[in-house]
């Protein structure tokens, strides 16, 4: 999954990550960014939350956002083994 932040101000090598429907500040060292750029941060789903739509990501640590402010970046593929993962009534 994906979530796009927004830089915010510049503090010396830091920069604010403005990321829509987290409740906390995150902040970055980039010497590149300046305000108002759009970053992308991909990580894997740690928590999903039906019950409140919110899903947890593990980018910049964990963030907890919305489930309609992530994007999916690649399809999940299972794994490649030849043990079934439940085992089959016979």
């Amino acid at each position: 999954m994906a979530i796009i932040a927004t830089v915010g101000k510049r503090i010396e090598e830091r920069v604010a990550l403005r990321i829509p429907t987290a409740n906390f500040p995150y902040s970055i060292i980039d010497p590149n960014a300046k305000p108002g750029d759009r970053m992308r941060f991909e990580g894997e789903v740690v928590h999903v939350d039906d019950d409140l739509g919110r899903v947890t990501v593990q980018a910049l640590g964990r963030v907890t956002v919305d489930a309609e402010t992530v994007h999916l970046v690649r399809k999940f593929r299972r794994p490649k083994g030849k043990v079934p993962l439940i085992n089959e009534p016979g």
